[in-house]
């Protein structure tokens, strides 16, 4: 073997060794920095909770749960110990809106913006209101923005009001005698069904209420419950259509 040719691949073989220590000497003080980091996080989770903490948590939850009942508003609070919130660092308060009459219901979905539920037209004879509930999100970039805020807070507990314009959830309910008729509006998981139109559920025949769901394709999906054994499939999807204001 040439003199030139040895030297080459002894100085390859170096370079190799030397990329190789390299990625080690990284990889170790990345692994270092891991441990570092989980040690400091359970040290945390195990320093004692001072009297003081628990006082302003407990103080704060009552504020909250008080300035709800009065406003009807919605509030995320970020818990910087989960264990004291069944080890969710999350939580919320009001964005639920129940309703015993058709009007003040249909007053508040009025000033939702997106998709809305109604009294259908062609609502079967014999169905009266029942209740309707509105539920605000509880999903979305606003949730990462209050965890982000509550831990440069240092806060025990943080709390955010939020402001939502459209609903996550809509359900309204009728009754004639003992069967029951209701209608939903709810949130699509990003994960979920991509099946498009209208499919039934896959419940056994003998289970009732049974439903039929309508996936526009969009980001929420809608769905017609009844326990009457009258209604045929094509007239759930009329009355469903019906029911849903875009």
């Amino acid at each position: 073997m040439k003199a030139a040719t040895k030297v080459a691949i002894a100085t390859l073989s170096s370079i190799l060794l030397m990329g190789s220590s390299v990625s080690l000497v990284a990889k170790a003080q990345s692994y270092e920095k891991s441990q570092e980091a989980a040690a400091k996080k359970t040290a945390e989770a195990a320093k004692p909770i001072s009297a003081e903490e628990k006082k302003f948590i407990e103080q704060e939850i009552q504020r909250v749960k008080k300035l709800t009942q009065e406003s009807g508003d919605m509030y995320v609070l970020y818990h910087k110990y989960p264990k004291l919130n069944s080890g969710f660092d999350i939580s919320y308060w009001g964005g639920v809106h129940e309703f015993a009459t058709y009007e003040d219901y249909l007053k508040k979905a009025s000033t939702l913006k997106g998709s809305i539920l109604q009294e259908p037209a062609n609502l079967p004879k014999g169905y009266k209101f029942l209740s309707a509930v509105i539920e605000g999100p509880i999903e979305g970039k606003f949730v990462d923005e209050v965890r982000a805020e509550g831990k440069k807070s240092g806060k025990p507990i943080y709390v955010k009001k939020i402001d939502w314009k459209e609903a996550a959830t809509i359900r309204i309910k009728y009754a004639s005698g003992k069967d029951t008729l209701g209608f939903s509006k709810y949130t699509v998981d990003s994960k979920g069904s991509k099946k498009k139109g209208f499919f039934d559920d896959k419940l056994p025949k003998h289970v009732f209420p049974k439903y039929v769901f309508w996936n526009d394709g969009g980001k929420f999906e809608y769905s017609i419950s009844t326990s009457s054994l009258d209604m045929s499939r094509k007239q759930k999807i009329e009355v469903l259509k019906a029911a849903v204001k875009k």
